[in-house]
């Protein structure tokens, strides 16, 4: 990574994962996570965590780049995490989640939906690139 790619400290009740945050992209505020996957509490204090630095800094375009092993989220998991951050303002954010690996993608297209329903506008992406044209580019639909 560049200068600009900070590591964020690992005990903070985000789980077992790193996550780098990238300032480099124009415009964009990048969190790059791996690690393990699975925990609906830990996840939901990471997607606050992200929100909330990304509106803290100024950016309305916001980009997960997901990269976790492990379980994935059930249905019932996703469904109190979302619950869990229900409060969250979402108005004007477009939110790009980058999912590589197929297995995963469905738990994600869910979340979006959830996120949705709360007034997000996030879509699903297997790469990077498009997720980013998306953002910059994408009409407001979904």
């Amino acid at each position: 990574m560049n200068a600009q790619a900070i590591d964020e400290p690992q005990d903070s009740g985000f789980g077992p994962v790193e996550f780098r945050i990238d300032r480099s992209v124009p415009g964009v505020f990048v969190a790059r996570v791996s690690g393990q996957g699975g925990d609906p509490d830990a996840a939901a204090r990471r997607w606050r965590h992200f929100v909330l630095t990304a509106r803290a800094s100024g950016k309305s375009w916001l980009m997960i780049s997901r990269d976790l092993d492990g379980p994935t989220l059930s249905e019932a998991g996703l469904a109190r995490m979302m619950a869990m951050l229900s409060d969250l303002d979402l108005d004007g954010l477009r939110i790009a989640i980058v999912q590589p690996r197929l297995e995963r993608q469905r738990i994600d297209e869910l979340g979006a939906l959830l996120a949705m329903e709360q007034g997000g506008m996030v879509r699903v992406f297997e790469d990077e690139r498009s997720a980013l044209i998306w953002l910059r580019h994408g009409s407001g639909v979904a």
